[in-house]
């Protein structure tokens, strides 16, 4: 008997299953370029399928199918193969290997499923996706650190790839609430990596839930020194170092100021209380001692107008 061949057909999208979508991860924008090219200038290339019952299950044209739902178009063009289902899976990533291809945790979503659905070792997955094992335990590894609820948002776009891998570094109870403070505030992803790392250094329940729901100023707070000043030309060396360190403490003081009303005293344990007191007094005694010195220096470099 001859092995089945590949078809190229056009299908009703009412018969077109997308159950292998769950494989990957939702782009808006690359999604509404789609839906502009698909309106402009059709369908350039046939979805790949493979037969499941009485539908086709889409391998790959995912964003076609779904730009073309959104234009209500009544058919498209499918190629199709005959695949079993670890073929199939495996073909979500074969097909997309090269070019864009698929972002890392879309791969590491392949591999969790030949390994914990197909039933595949990791050696035989690395063989089939054409990767040594070390891959394949890395992309499981990324993949399973994520909670349910992170990697569903992952999936369908509410939270960015990038962010969900400085996600994936807490214990998966706290994932959902930092991955949501993430998504509320619209941070980067160079935020999201600074917010893991101040909830991580912090055991203290209140603290993390002040840095969650102001986490804008603290993030400012924690970012490091700012730039120097560059010098002003009308200032000699000595003059320009003494302004680079006044501009430099003025805005130190400004991120303290930001930063205090967001911890409240109440916030702190004993223990840390006993510490911060002694730092903020001493700091207080530096900011007043300091003010009246730059305010007699300030007074005393007033320029002399005569009188005018």
């Amino acid at each position: 008997m001859n092995a089945p061949t590949a078809s190229l057909e056009q299908q009703p999208l009412s018969a077109l299953d997308e159950r292998y979508a769950r494989l990957r991860v939702a782009q808006p924008r690359q999604s509404k370029a789609m839906v502009a090219s698909l309106r402009r200038y059709g369908q350039l290339s046939p979805l790949v399928a493979c037969r499941r019952g009485e539908r086709l299950a889409v391998v790959d044209g995912h964003k076609r199918l779904s730009a073309a739902r959104t234009l209500e178009l009544e058919a498209l063009t499918v190629r199709v193969l005959p695949l079993g289902e670890r073929a199939a899976v495996a073909a979500v990533y074969g097909l997309n290997r090269g070019g864009r291809g698929l972002v890392d945790i879309e791969e590491a979503m392949v591999v969790r499923e030949l390994v914990r659905e197909q039933g595949m070792n990791q050696p035989e997955v690395g063989e089939l996706l054409g990767h040594d094992k070390s891959w394949v335990s890395r992309r499981l590894m990324l993949v399973e650190r994520l909670c349910d609820e992170v990697r569903d948002d992952v999936r369908v776009g509410l939270i960015p790839t990038s962010v969900a891998r400085e996600v994936a570094r807490l214990p998966r109870g706290n994932q959902p609430e930092v991955a949501a403070a993430v998504h509320k505030n619209g941070l980067t992803c160079r935020d999201a990596a600074l917010l893991v790392q101040l909830f991580e250094g912090t055991t203290d329940r209140a603290q993390q839930e002040a840095l969650l729901s102001s986490p804008h100023a603290l993030l400012e707070a924690h970012r490091g020194h700012p730039k120097a000043a560059p010098n002003d030309p009308r200032l000699g060396p000595e003059a320009n170092k003494l302004r680079r360190q006044a501009l430099w403490v003025a805005e130190g003081l400004a991120k303290l100021d930001r930063m205090l009303p967001a911890h409240p005293a109440a916030a702190w344990t004993e223990a840390e209380r006993a510490v911060l007191c002694g730092s903020l007094m001493q700091t207080s005694q530096a900011a007043t001692r300091v003010g009246h010195a730059l305010l007699g220096a300030a007074m005393g470099l007033e320029v002399d107008d005569g009188g005018r």
